[in-house]
């Protein structure tokens, strides 16, 4: 039976208890044994991280250690040029013929889906996992029907059929990063490791 490997990307700038929360409540709804988090290099769909990719990195090392759950991957971190999501699941496809490669997105990404880089080749090598937060219904129906129109009735119905509701976290990195410039704590809403690192290193004092 193949492996299969599960990727949640993200900018991760920085990780914060949401990201590890939603892909604890994933693993656990399917079954997953392992999670691999991808900080993402540079992000065609976003602005440019803050933090430089190695502080990223050692804040998501920060806060999985001793956790089976995570594993972690710099594989966009090490590729210049976009980070492209068709090229990563390329890469991990090529470095094991018998991987099956599932990712983990939210809502929001799920909408943005027809404009990503070579969208429609992607779902063919790729499985989807839909992350959503109630009440999520009605905005569904709506993403749907765009899916439909990109991508032709099947493959839509094939890419959100693996729908799992996750726990209403309402915390965000840009909140984060605006707490820090204003000097608020930011403990309880990132793991403590990650709070002494972004204090210590003075990430996010200026900027956004």
């Amino acid at each position: 039976m193949a492996r299969q490997i599960v990727l949640m990307g993200g900018t991760f700038d920085p990780v914060h208890c949401g990201h590890l929360i939603v892909a604890r409540a994933a693993a656990e709804k399917c079954g997953f044994d392992r999670i691999t988090l991808l900080p993402a290099g540079s992000p065609p769909h976003k602005h440019s991280p803050l933090a430089d990719g190695s502080h990223r990195l050692a804040m998501l090392r920060l806060a999985v250690t001793g956790d089976a759950l995570f594993e972690i991957s710099d594989l966009e971190l090490s590729r210049t040029g976009p980070s492209y999501t068709f090229d990563t699941v390329a890469g991990f496809k090529t470095a094991g013929r018998q991987t099956a490669v599932a990712i983990l997105v939210g809502m929001d990404m799920l909408e943005l889906l027809p404009a990503w880089h070579r969208a429609a080749e992607l779902l063919k090598i790729a499985d989807f996992i839909i992350a959503v937060r109630r009440p999520w219904l009605d905005r569904m129906r709506r993403i749907q029907s765009k899916l439909n129109e990109a991508f032709g009735p099947r493959q839509a119905r094939k890419l959100t059929g693996r729908i799992i509701e996750t726990p209403l976290i309402d915390i965000s990195s840009t909140d984060i990063r605006s707490r820090v410039r204003q000097g608020l704590p930011i403990r309880y809403l990132v793991p403590q490791a990650v709070e002494e690192y972004v204090l210590s290193k003075g990430l996010y004092r200026s900027g956004e």
